[in-house]
Parts: structure tokens; sequence; C-alpha cells
């Protein structure tokens, strides 16, 4: 869990660990940037509220105009811009966003961007300008549970990009988390606030996209993705119902009817990070869970799939830089959000 700052600048280091859960091999540059001052002030924050479910809210002035390069993992990004004008790049598909934006009689505040493997994404900065945003992220695994695996089909591969209008209830709510007595709170009554907003900013866009795939056709998937999209489905389920656990790499691409090799370059090429780092850290959510539940570390360590509870202690420190005790302990005197990944609000 990170912790509370009073800081006025965000920093790249900042950045690079807010960003870690969202985005790989991330870059940053600006022009007049020496690379040691705070390239953004203001506030971000990051929270996992549940496994595969990430939201984003940043409240920010660029101070060089800073572009920021990564690879998204695939997966569906929701964003809603509150205030100002964001610029970003996803693939080949370069779009506006902000209720400022210039040039068109209906700004868009709203996109959902279906993404079906890992792909390329830029932020474009202007030096001075301020946003305030929300980004919901969306793993492939929190799709299939809800039942939005048809969002991510996209016979090209390429990305699908979705503009849809928040309602007015929704732009309310969304304003309010930047107040500063949300900010101020800290507890269970408050993580389940946010993912009851989550859960409502889902809704009104999936809904959207789903209204829009509807009525527009789509040709239909090639077998042989049709295929690997069914094995890459048999895998989720098996890690959604546990047995993954009991079973090595080796044996889920058997149990596939793969050769290891080929479902590993599968599964990085559609979900953009590998077999086995994705495995590492679901389990390790759902122990960490449990541990914030009141259930004893040993048995986490077995919930997780480990044997050992030192392994799993091991694991879990490298995993979210702290022990599962201190963890148990910290999470039960001060009631602070158990599934909280990254939190680091940076105060103007």
């Amino acid at each position: 869990m990170g912790e509370l700052t009073t800081e006025q600048e965000i920093s790249a280091a900042d950045l690079q660990q807010l960003s870690a859960t969202l985005v790989k091999r991330q870059r940053l540059e600006a022009p007049c940037w020496d690379q040691r001052s705070a390239p953004l002030a203001g506030r971000m924050w990051v929270s996992e509220l549940e496994p595969g479910l990430q939201l984003r809210l940043a409240d920010i002035q660029d101070r060089f105009g800073l572009k920021s390069q990564a690879i998204l993992p695939a997966g569906i990004k929701i964003a809603l811009v509150i205030e100002g004008i964001v610029q970003v790049r996803y693939g080949a598909f370069e779009v506006q966003l902000g209720p400022q934006t210039l040039g068109t009689q209906t700004p868009h505040t709203g996109l959902l961007v279906a993404l079906p493997s890992a792909t390329s994404f830029m932020r474009l900065g202007q030096a001075g300008a301020f946003e305030r945003t929300l980004t919901l992220s969306l793993t492939p695994h929190w799709l299939a549970r809800y039942g939005h695996s048809d969002l991510m089909a996209a016979p090209n591969g390429l990305p699908h990009l979705h503009y849809w209008a928040p309602s007015p209830g929704l732009i309310a709510l969304a304003s309010q988390l930047f107040t500063p007595q949300q900010l101020a709170k800290e507890n269970v009554a408050h993580r389940l606030q946010l993912l009851g907003f989550a859960m409502t900013l889902a809704g009104e866009a999936l809904a959207s996209a789903q209204l829009s795939s509807t009525e527009n056709s789509h040709s239909p998937t090639p077998p042989h993705q049709e295929k690997s999209d069914r094995r890459l489905a048999t895998l989720m389920s098996l890690i959604d119902n546990g047995e993954a656990k009991r079973m090595t790499q080796a044996d889920l691409a058997s149990y596939l009817g793969m050769s290891l090799s080929n479902l590993q370059r599968r599964f990085y090429r559609q979900y953009g990070e590998s077999l086995g780092s994705f495995l590492r850290h679901y389990h390790l959510s759902l122990a960490r869970h449990a541990i914030a539940q009141g259930v004893s570390i040993e048995t986490a360590a077995s919930l997780a799939g480990y044997a050992s509870a030192a392994n799993f202690a091991t694991a879990f420190k490298r995993e979210f830089s702290t022990t599962p005790s201190h963890f148990r302990q910290t999470s039960r005197s001060s009631q602070r959000v158990p599934t909280i990944r990254n939190k680091h609000w940076l105060k103007k």
C-alpha cells in the first residue's frame, strides 16, 4: 500500500510507481525537461478495487509538456475527462477528450477503448495544461467474469474506440471524488463507495459500447482466432475455479492441448504480460483479500497455492512490498482499504 504525502510535485519516479500495474515499458520525455525536476504537479491516485478492476484519478498540471509512451496490456480502458483536454494515442488511433476540446460542436468527454492484445500507448501533454480525469482499467479476466468478453472481439486485432456520453448523475458523482472531504477518507465504507462508482462508470460505458456493437455488424472472427480464444477462455475458467493452483504451467498447456511455449507466447501476445506473472499476482491478490477478512496467514498461503508459509511470505513481500503479518496488522489497526495496491495522493 502506498502512503499519503504532502508533496506538491509528482516526480518521474512517482509516475512509474503509480503506473507499474497499468502499463509496461513506460518512457517519459518532454521539451526542456532536465529529467530531475518533477514533470507534473497536483494529485494522482491508483486503486485496485478488486482483482482486474483498477481506478486511476488524476488532478494534475503538466509542467513541461510531458510525452509518456508505454505498452498497454489487453483489456478495456474507460476514460472520463471532467476538466481540461487530454490527447492520447492507442496504436495508430489518436483522440482528444475533454469538455474544453476545440474544433468540435460536441466535445467528447467519455471514451471506451477495447484492446484485443497488448498495444502501444502515448499521452501527448501540453506545458501548463490542467486536467482532471478518471480512467478505469478492466482486464480480460474481469470482463469474462462479468460476461463482457464479446467486447474484446476484433477481427483485425486492432484497438476499437467508442465515444460515449456520461450521464449528468455520473459526472456529479465523479466530481465529488475530487473534493477535499472525499480525499480525506480512507476506510472500508469509502472503498465500497469507490467500488460502487467504478461499477456505475463501467456499466454506463459498457452498455453504450454493447448497443453500438449491436447496431454495427462485424466481420466473423477467423476460425484460427476462435480456437485460440476458446483455449484462453478455458484457461481463465481454470484460474477462476481454483483448479489452476494445483497445476503447473506445463500441466495447463497439456490440458489445453498446446505446448508450453505456445501457451506462454499466446498468453503474452493476448494479455501483455507473462502467464507466470499473471498467475502469481492473481493468487496473491486473493490471499491478500483473505488476510484482510481475518483468515490466518497459513490459510491464505494455501489459498494462493503455497505449501510453505515462508515461501508465501517471500512472494507476498516481493509483490506488495510488505509482509503478510505487517499487512494484517495495518489493515486491522487503521481500517485502511485492503485492496489498494498503489495509493499516492499528491496535494496541490
